[in-house]
């Protein structure tokens, strides 16, 4: 087993959950800016048919964010319950394999060998699910990336859109700025969840 970080995993993950915390609220925040602009169209009406369509988009893009950082937060502290118990279950493997090197000619040596058997296939099972949850949180976050590159293409249509509202472009415009800033906040805290994932990446 391979740890690429020095850091422990548990920590790790807990920073990990703290930049989904910070992503979880920046999507709450462009929940609300969608509901504005929802607002701000509805008044604006035909001016701002274009711009309609975008909100709803961003007002889904937000939810679903928030949904996927929730998720993501449930699997970051099962991941750091786990490697807390598999770094446990090491240390006494560990301990185990040395006592079997250093008393290979005491007496009853041999009877702890069914509790090396046994610590050998709790620490199997939890490298298992250890790296099936590293996989998983990974996914979870991929997938919230793909949304968020989805959202900055939007907000570039957005500016656009905004632009040919007429009375109202001013208000839209700063909606649509807030849309790319919130965006981009988003997109930075998920790839700092995702650089740590990498760093802290456990090979069997």
């Amino acid at each position: 087993m391979v740890n690429k970080t020095k850091t422990p995993v548990f920590v790790v993950a807990a920073k990990v959950a703290a930049h989904l915390y910070f992503a979880t609220k920046i999507a709450e925040c462009l929940s609300l800016t969608a509901k504005n602009a929802r607002a701000i169209t509805a008044r604006a009406g035909i001016q701002a048919v274009g711009f309609t369509a975008i909100t709803a988009f961003i007002q889904e893009m937000a939810t679903s964010t928030i949904n996927l950082a929730q998720e993501i937060d449930k699997t970051a502290i099962k991941i750091s319950q786990f490697a807390v118990e598999l770094e446990r279950c090491s240390q006494a493997q560990d301990k185990f394999t040395r006592s079997q090197f250093l008393g290979k000619q005491a007496q009853f040596i041999q009877s702890i060998n069914p509790l090396v058997s046994a610590n050998k296939q709790q620490l199997h099972e939890l490298q298992q699910t250890y790296s099936k949850l590293h996989r998983n949180l990974y996914d979870l976050i991929e997938q919230t990336q793909k949304q968020i590159r989805s959202a900055t293409a939007i907000s570039s249509m957005s500016k656009i859109e905004a632009s040919k509202s007429g009375s109202f472009q001013k208000q839209l415009e700063v909606i649509a700025a807030n849309i790319f800033d919130s965006a981009a906040k988003i997109k930075s805290e998920l790839t700092a969840a995702e650089s740590l994932l990498k760093g802290s990446r456990i090979f069997i």
